[in-house]
């Protein structure tokens, strides 16, 4: 019996060729669009689930949103080990960023045989790491290398570099405080974990201190705890003074870290739940249409069966039989376009990983080859059951008839089809066109500093470049042909600032929350390109510009933005130059020497615009130089600054980057979701294109008669080409009518993500619609023109 049912399924293959690969293209591209995207979601969601008790890992961050500040992820080790007091506690465990404190012990910059390396992605780390992270130590003893003064434990890729070789335990680096020893090498990390580190070393943590919030913290609690109700208690501990009601703790889950966390102190840039919401999203939609696709073009292709049908009921068949039949049918086209789906990922998995950052493959020799399979048939029955129903339930007696005549149910449910699939197409064509306003609007927002013809190198000591007397570093740099400048401040401008001041106002007055403060160099204006409103610039001319401590109390000048002015009560800029801004709770007398327009500190969805610049002022143990150069200089300019930085200061392998590409990659994650809503909405078209025809095709061979009939009276190709058109064309109007609500709704919930935002355009909405509507007609227009253009009295000739 199947068999023959195969046997019956090929004949009919061969018979319909353009059927056959019509519903194969529709399907072998929705199929590949989806494991595609699954490959992509069950990524994002397995990050850090292969960790130890995984599911009962919280790590601790601090929350000043009252305070006008972000969610921190950054915490304090001592008041970490205190979160054992709790019983809910079971385990704490800490890593500690490092970074270039000139009083510190652990350096990033070593030496091997007179060679100049910076350790990548070195922190350090609390002995019981094994039972937070699943690490494969691959030589030598981790523990040791955390509990040793001076040891330091490798990953895999970082032994390599450095050494040539993993086998390296007991080899030594020396670094400008002294040396490291290798007590440990390490399997690199896999790429679905927030961890980033490459190195640990061990570093000396001071349990009394508990000002230094340098610490990610995390902690395993016991099963059952009430999240909510522990990170309450803890803030009602640790919080209990002036900060009492301003700062909250916050649990975030291991597990969710990837998808949630944002904060720019995290280890390395994490996925959006928008972009795996939006890809599931898509891909169900193209499943969808293409699955629509294959019921509308089955149903085309019905009055071509029907005889066949017909015919075996007259021998006897059975309705399960045919529906049987035609199922196996529609199982066999899902199971060949997986075929070509699977050859079609494999030829564009390359581009995906691309377009979404991730080294994602396929394991065919695993349980996914059954999944693919599981999936094709299911597919195959959806897509084939109402067709199969439907062919089936023909009349033997009025189909040898030539009666082909169906209910009202059969066009109803058609019609819903091809109305649904034009709504799909006009809602991504308008969010595809939207989104990519939106990012156009943000790379040519102004941001109040030139982010062109500017290099920044990163996290520099700040006792070498913020300096009040000329840093001999900044003057080295500005010597290298092709520098006009040189300026520091103690922020990436394209990340959070991390220090704020809580201001009282020269009438006395005290700020409702905190106004963060960037510390900076003499020249900032100039250095950033800032447009000054009022004053001057920060000058080596004027000493009491740079910080100064006296009693108890710091003197700065001030650069002050625009909106800070404001809110001080001064739309006349040039009255608040001279006074005097104060910090009761920091002891800082701000003294404001000028102002410029709002600048834009941060990514585009968490950008401050208030801001104090202060002049030498930071708590921050490094710093970034700005470079002005000249564009066509750059190769040379970075070149010259990386043997300047090795040969003066023993600093290897700095981090030097255009200011306009740091600028660039604040934009790629929604740069990736307007390319992947761009793709799937061109993809969405061309199915919903083959819907049509396949509807299309059905009405023309219907009313050829009525067509024959017409032509005879007189009507024109045109005229009845607008007939045929007419009926899917109100279809499309009622498709626009279900898409322009639900889309604007959807865009709107996006757009609220950003400070800076389009407005959704009316031209928009109404481009997509004719867009629709004219592919729709051109469509129809090409199988009703072959209609209009056949011979009546070949249609006619037996009535």
């Amino acid at each position: 019996m199947i068999h023959n049912y195969l046997i019956t399924a090929l004949r009919a293959f061969k018979m319909q060729k353009q059927h056959f690969l019509l519903n194969l293209f529709g399907l072998s591209m929705g199929l590949a669009a989806a494991i595609l995207v699954a490959l992509f979601v069950k990524n994002e969601l397995s990050y850090d689930s292969q960790h130890p008790d995984a599911d009962r890992v919280y790590r601790i961050a601090q929350d000043y949103s009252k305070m006008g500040l972000a969610v921190i992820p950054i915490f304090n080790y001592a008041r970490g080990l205190q979160t054992l007091e709790y019983n809910q506690v079971e385990d704490m465990f800490a890593i500690t960023m490092v970074d270039q404190d000139p009083n510190s012990t652990v350096m990033t910059d070593v030496k091997l045989n007179g060679q100049g390396y910076k350790l990548d992605g070195l922190f350090g780390a609390t002995a019981n790491i094994a039972n937070f992270i699943s690490i494969e130590t691959l030589h030598g003893n981790m523990e040791r290398a955390l509990n040793t003064p001076t040891g330091l434990a490798l990953s895999y890729s970082e032994a390599m570099r450095i050494f040539g070789k993993t086998d390296v335990i007991g080899q030594t680096l020396e670094h400008a405080k002294g040396q490291f020893t290798v007590y440990a090498v390490f399997a690199d990390l896999p790429d679905n974990t927030h961890f980033a580190f490459k190195s640990l070393a061990y570093i000396k943590q001071d349990p009394n201190n508990i000002h230094m919030h340098n610490n990610y913290v995390y902690i395993k609690l016991a099963n059952n705890t009430n999240i909510t109700d522990l990170a309450e208690n803890m803030t009602d501990k640790f919080y209990n003074g002036p900060a009492r009601g301003q700062i909250s703790i916050q649990l975030h889950s291991l597990l969710n870290l990837h998808l949630d966390a944002k904060s720019p102190f995290e280890m390395k840039t994490g996925g959006t739940q928008q972009a795996v919401n939006i890809c599931i999203g898509l891909s169900v939609l193209l499943i969808l249409i293409a699955v629509f696709n294959f019921i509308n073009m089955s149903i085309a292709q019905s009055t071509k069966r029907a005889k066949e049908v017909g015919v075996r009921k007259a021998l006897g068949a059975s309705k399960p039989q045919l529906v049987t039949q035609f199922l196996a049918e529609s199982v066999m086209v899902s199971l060949f376009a997986m075929l070509v789906a699977s050859f079609l990922v494999e030829l564009l998995l390359p581009s995906f990983n691309t377009l979404v950052d991730r080294a994602l493959v396929i394991d065919y020799a695993s349980i996914y080859s059954a999944i693919l399979v599981s999936g094709a048939v299911i597919v195959g029955i959806l897509a084939g059951l109402y067709p199969a129903l439907f062919i089936s339930s023909f009349s033997a007696k009025r189909v040898l008839s030539g009666d082909l005549q169906r209910g009202s149910t059969a066009i109803f449910v058609r019609k819903s089809l091809l109305t649904l699939q034009a709504s799909l197409s006009v809602a991504l064509i308008i969010a595809a066109v939207t989104l990519q306003q939106q990012l156009n609007y943000l790379q040519s927002l102004p941001l109040g500093y030139d982010k062109t013809h500017r290099l920044v190198i990163s996290q520099l000591p700040q006792n070498i470049i913020l300096t009040k007397q000329s840093s001999a570093l900044l003057d080295k740099i500005n010597t290298i042909d092709g520098v006009v400048q040189t300026t520091v401040i103690d922020t990436e401008l394209t990340s959070a600032i991390n220090a704020s001041v809580i201001p009282t106002w020269p009438n006395g007055e005290s700020s409702e929350g905190v106004i963060p403060f960037v510390g900076t160099g003499f020249g900032v204006v100039e250095g950033l390109g800032l447009e000054l409103l009022a004053g001057r610039d920060f000058s080596a001319t004027f000493a009491s510009d740079w910080a100064s401590r006296k009693d108890n109390t710091t003197y700065v000048g001030a650069i002050i933005t625009a909106s800070v002015a404001r809110q001080a009560g001064y739309t006349d800029y040039e009255q608040i130059i001279g006074k005097t801004i104060t910090d009761k709770g920091r002891g800082m007398r701000m003294r404001v020497v000028g102002v410029v327009d709002d600048v834009k500190v941060g990514n585009m969805k968490e950008a401050y615009s208030s801001i104090f610049f202060l002049a030498g002022m930071t708590y921050a143990p490094t710093a970034n130089v700005i470079v002005t150069i000249d564009s066509s200089n750059v190769s040379y300019i970075k070149e010259q600054v990386l043997q300047l930085l090795a040969k003066e200061h023993k600093i290897y392998e700095p981090k030097i980057a255009l200011l306009s590409d740091n600028y660039q990659t604040l934009l790629r994650s929604d740069q990736r979701i307007t390319e992947m809503v761009f793709i799937f909405s061109s993809l969405a078209v061309i199915l919903t294109m083959l819907g049509t025809f396949g509807l299309a095709s059905f009405a023309a061979l219907r009313r050829q008669k009525e067509v024959a009939v017409r032509k005879v009276l007189g009507a024109s190709r045109i005229s009845l080409v607008n007939l045929l058109a007419k009926e899917f064309l109100i279809l499309v109007g009622v498709s626009i009518a279900i898409a322009y609500p639900v889309t604007y709704w959807v865009i709107a919930e996006w757009l609220a993500n950003f400070n800076d935002r389009v407005e959704q355009l009316w031209w928009v909405y109404v481009s997509a619609a004719l867009l629709v509507a004219g592919i729709t007609w051109l469509t129809v227009a090409s199988l009703a023109f072959k209609a209009a253009s056949a011979r009546p009295s070949l249609i006619l000739r037996y009535e």
